[in-house]
């Protein structure tokens, strides 16, 4: 049985958003790390902070020579044998220990995964933080507000029966541990993404509210950049798995704005994606409040345009055809035909319906031909 934490864990390696891990010393948060690179066949490279300096992470200053002399920071060893490796992880270890300009080298590492001048990690390495709680250890801090924002943070805790248990019987082995970190279902992106926008549409403070108390900055606090990453992580996490979905949220976007958004997703989430573009009138639209309506068919509109499949496409216009006859709002419809319409794939026509439903709407706002 896999906990909370560790679901939270897979979800951001597969997802590509580098996840730190937060707790005591001793209760073997390098240890469950190094299980999971031996697990997942990755090539593990572990930096140290607390021992390194700035050029350790940015690279030294390298002269090159040829028509035009120049110069260029150098990758660091680490980031070559990453590149070089089937699938990597990279663990910055005591993260809240090293020098803050240290850590602060780490930002394009971080997000844009650049090691030296021009060189980028590619997809299959997984970034991986641990560090201390700064508030029981003095030679620990708070991260800087724009290197925290980059990050889930989780709090790691002693599983006390685990350690019993694998102290008494042993621990198990290294293929019990693989971790499945396989594509993301585009279903589940589109449906994720369309949650979050349309709750966010309905909260914009929530959209960016970076706290003011400096302890704070140094957790996790809504931003774009942080949504961003909270639909990729959450496109990874079984749908009926909440406490796993909340876990994650808070250590993104902050306690308040993940558990107003749980708390708004109860009813927002609960429809079938493929159902409605198979048969439209899978959803009971004169029911809906138009938050949902909104949800729904901003996953349909999303889901056709990425899917680039005329035959979705088509579906998805359907949908919206459906929704805008059955409740008269066309308003509500009108985000997502906007998508559909300009983003419609190579050998579309327009029907006619669909051009004097949503046209002069669009065409008022600008946003039509």
């Amino acid at each position: 049985m896999v906990s909370t934490q560790e679901a939270v864990f897979r979800a951001s390696i597969a997802a590509n958003v580098p996840v730190f891990l937060k707790g005591d010393s001793g209760i073997g948060k390098s240890a469950f790390i190094r299980d999971y690179a031996t697990a997942s066949k990755r090539h593990l490279e572990s930096v140290v902070l607390a021992h390194k300096e700035k050029s350790d992470i940015g690279g030294i200053p390298t002269v090159r020579e040829g028509t035009i002399t120049t110069t260029e920071f150098a990758v660091p060893g680490w980031g070559h044998r990453l590149i070089e490796a089937d699938k990597g992880l990279l663990l910055l270890s005591e993260f809240n220990m090293g020098e803050v300009d240290v850590q602060q080298a780490c930002m394009n590492v971080l997000q844009e995964r650049q090691v030296g001048e021009n060189t980028y990690l590619p997809e299959s390495v997984a970034i991986v933080l641990d560090g201390n709680p700064p508030e029981r250890y003095a030679t620990s801090s708070d991260l800087p507000s724009q290197i925290a924002n980059r990050l889930l943070h989780l709090d790691w805790e002693l599983d006390r029966q685990a350690w019993l248990d694998g102290m008494t019987s042993g621990w198990p082995t290294a293929t019990e541990r693989i971790i499945d970190d396989g594509d993301a279902r585009t279903d589940r992106v589109a449906r994720e993404k369309s949650l979050v926008l349309a709750f966010l549409d309905a909260h914009r403070p929530y959209i960016h509210d970076q706290p003011t108390d400096p302890a704070r900055e140094g957790g996790a606090w809504p931003s774009p950049r942080s949504w961003d990453n909270a639909i990729r992580v959450l496109s990874r996490i079984d749908e009926d798995a909440t406490d796993v979905q909340t876990t994650a949220l808070r250590g993104l976007v902050g306690r308040a704005a993940a558990e107003a958004f749980m708390r708004w997703r109860i009813e927002a989430a609960d429809f079938d994606l493929r159902a409605v573009l198979n048969d439209p009138t899978a959803e009971d639209w004169s029911d809906h409040h138009p938050s949902k309506t909104l949800t729904v068919l901003g996953a349909v509109s999303t889901f056709a345009v990425e899917q680039g499949s005329l035959d979705v496409w088509r579906d998805a216009l359907a949908v919206l055809m459906h929704c805008a006859d059955v409740t008269g709002r066309k308003d509500v419809c009108l985000r997502s035909a906007r998508l559909l319409l300009s983003r419609a794939p190579k050998g579309a026509k327009i029907p006619s319906s669909a051009e004097e439903t949503f046209g002069p709407m669009l065409r008022s706002i600008g946003a039509w031909r």
